[in-house]
């Protein structure tokens, strides 16, 4: 991590007061609000403009969420894909990627041309994780050999994916024809974590091409400089554990944090709020029909 004086330091504010356990996939619904995951409660939780929280609680499983075709939402699920109805929780439409216990799905984004990128978790120590693309239709591997796929987004021009492999520490750029969906030529790796300072968990990128990486342990979210790979802003989450960051508000220029209550740690499991003077991005929609 690059330090210097004329970094960028904000420090990020509470903004509800029902924590989850771990709280993941923030989401930006410019038509309803915040919504955001319990990836181990099956609850997904809305926050309005007007700071009224409510949570629906799902019928499967759910570690990301995204928007989807209508009214629904476009979940991933720890075994596949789904449709989710809001206002009931219903999971339907399912598509099944993976099948066993120690191996599940994790974060996803939605790419500019409509699919759902999505990557698994191990649990048994194995880097036998993957990225998975998906367009409503079928399933294509991306990336093998990974141990905790986690955080990714898109360069504004949509032609580099920045991928998190929290297991490794990594954060990765890959050059990406987003039409195919195929990556290209080898990865160059943007930016490494040790494990003594923290994790690299979710992340998003803003109008600028920046990027911002929630550091599970660290209590921080860094702005990184995405063609040097160096810190270059610092946003103090006051709790051990944040999990990911999206860009919301009206003016896309307000960054919230969601945070995981791991080890009880005070705070934990709220979601956080810091203004910017970046803005971010307007999330995309899922295209595929799910049939």
């Amino acid at each position: 991590m690059t330090s210097t004086s004329s970094m960028l330091q904000v420090v990020a504010a509470p903004v509800n007061e029902v924590g989850a356990d771990l709280g993941e996939s923030p989401l930006w619904d410019a038509d309803v609000g915040l919504r955001w995951v319990d990836a181990t409660s099956r609850r997904i939780f809305t926050l309005t403009p007007d700071g009224t929280v409510s949570a629906v609680v799902a019928s499967e499983m759910v570690t990301a969420v995204e928007l989807g075709p209508g009214a629904a939402l476009l979940v991933v699920t720890r075994t596949g894909f789904g449709l989710l109805d809001p206002a009931t929780g219903r999971v339907t439409n399912q598509f099944r990627v993976l099948d066993g216990d120690s191996i599940s799905m994790n974060d996803a984004a939605i790419d500019a041309n409509g699919a759902c990128w999505a990557g698994s978790a191990v649990r048994d120590g194995s880097r036998r994780g993957a990225l998975y693309r998906f367009d409503g239709t079928e399933v294509t591997t991306r990336l093998t050999q990974l141990g905790m796929s986690n955080g990714l987004d898109w360069s504004p021009a949509s032609d580099v994916l920045y991928h998190v492999d929290t297991t490794a520490g990594t954060v990765t750029a890959w050059a990406c024809d987003v039409t195919s969906g195929v990556l290209l030529g080898a990865g160059r790796q943007l930016c490494w974590v040790s494990g003594d300072v923290g994790f690299p968990d979710g992340l998003t990128v803003d109008a600028n091409g920046d990027i911002w990486l929630a550091i599970w342990g660290r209590g921080e979210v860094w702005r990184i400089d995405a063609q040097t790979g160096d810190t270059t802003g610092i946003v103090t989450v006051p709790t051990r554990y944040p999990t990911s960051c999206v860009f919301g508000g009206g003016s896309l220029s307000t960054l919230y944090i969601t945070t995981a209550a791991y080890e009880n740690t005070p705070g934990g499991g709220l979601v956080y709020a810091a203004d910017l003077p970046v803005p971010g991005r307007r999330p995309r929609r899922f295209g595929g029909d799910l049939q």
